[in-house]
């Protein structure tokens, strides 16, 4: 399965690519290990009390909410993505709404996200700070950076993968829907972590025939 198919993609409304700060190289090119969780674990993202739900809430609402953010596209085909950029300087965090070009649709709607814990963030037109007003950032259950992995592991279970300072946490199921069978619906969150502690997170939702 190759991720580039399956996973994110980018988006805003002045599309301006070439200054944008992109979001960082996919932890993984392809998806090589079974997803054994038994429940989808990240189905939304958390900005303070405005609810991202992924394949559903779409980039323009994030920047309408916001009121603030460009966004910006690279890629195309099956490799096009579009994002918002969002700053914590004072966290030390950056934060990428993506929406796949291709399983996004015209609306663009959020596929996934990518947080990432960094020495020094400084904000800027092309990934302003993130409003007061949609703070704190984090997933289901309060997980986000900085969690311990022993605290996602109790609330997760086992990951489906490791490798090196990356842990993957999958779930593919179906539900009803016009394709034959019903639609796939692969749903991850990945977690890098340093001694311990998260310091980038991807997660998002793909569902397909």
């Amino acid at each position: 399965m190759n991720r580039s198919t399956l996973f994110f993609g980018l988006f805003s409304v002045a599309f301006g690519a070439t200054a944008a700060v992109p979001p960082p190289k996919e932890a993984f090119d392809a998806v090589g290990w079974s997803a054994s969780l038994k429940e989808a674990p990240s189905e939304s993202l958390m900005l303070g009390t405005f609810v991202i739900q992924f394949e559903k809430t779409t980039l323009a609402q994030v920047m309408s909410e916001a009121s603030i953010g460009t966004i910006a596209h690279r890629g195309d085909a099956g490799g096009s993505e579009y994002w918002l950029c969002y700053s914590q300087p004072s966290a030390g965090v950056r934060i990428w709404i993506i929406s796949n070009g291709e399983m996004g649709g015209d609306e663009h709607a959020v596929t996934g996200v990518v947080a990432e814990q960094l020495n020094t963030v400084r904000s800027s037109k092309d990934c302003p700070a993130l409003p007061v007003q949609l703070q704190p950032p984090s997933l289901a259950n309060q997980l986000w950076l900085g969690t311990m992995d022993l605290e996602i592991q109790s609330v997760l279970g086992m990951p489906s993968h490791q490798a090196g300072a990356w842990r993957t946490f999958d779930f593919q199921g179906r539900k009803k829907g016009k394709c034959e069978g019903g639609y796939d619906v692969y749903n991850w969150l990945w977690t890098r972590s340093d001694k311990g502690r998260v310091n980038r997170i991807e997660a998002g939702q793909i569902t397909s025939c």
